[in-house]
């Protein structure tokens, strides 16, 4: 089975980053009543942070660089995917390289944000692109979705096991 890889925008890691974090926070506040009792209380979720870190190789690591850059100046947000995540609206935040690019190896880092109002408002149907050789079960695993959902979400698939390069899989 193939592994998951992060996706944002049509852009596909080759490799995903050696780090990745999700962060899912609470908006806290603590409040001192006049009776001296402090009082606790959750507002609200923050909208959800993802961190990495990782390298880009080959001759046109740069070139993938830069596409990143790329994606990154863009002011719209658009569907992240990570391994094990249902995908997300996101804003690209932040894109940092590390170390100075060697002849075929960048050190980069880079931070996304979620679009609260696009992820909580809008039902939108997302679609993957099948790549020579993956089965229904590749995709089922690299979105952490029951195989079962994607038979039925693509009454148009008769055989999970051979997928047409190129085809679109609805994923929700």
């Amino acid at each position: 089975m193939k592994p998951a890889k992060i996706r944002f925008k049509g852009f596909e890691w080759e490799h995903n980053p050696e780090t990745l974090s999700v962060i899912n926070e609470d908006n806290i506040n603590e409040y001192k009543l006049l009776s001296g009792i402090s009082v606790t209380v959750k507002n609200s979720s923050k909208c959800r942070v993802v961190k990495g870190r990782g390298k880009l190789a080959g001759y046109d690591c740069l070139d993938k660089f830069n596409e990143l850059l790329k994606l990154r100046s863009d002011s719209e947000s658009g569907i992240l995917t990570l391994p094990r995540q249902k995908p997300f609206y996101a804003f690209f935040k932040k894109l940092e390289l590390l170390c100075e690019p060697c002849e075929d190896v960048i050190t980069y880092s880079f931070e996304f944000v979620e679009d609260s109002k696009r992820n909580y408002t809008v039902d939108e149907k997302i679609y993957h692109r099948v790549e020579s050789g993956e089965t229904l079960w590749d995709i089922a695993y690299s979105y952490s979705k029951d195989i079962n959902v994607l038979v039925e979400l693509n009454p148009q698939i008769i055989r999970p096991d051979e997928l047409a390069s190129g085809s679109r899989v609805r994923i929700c």
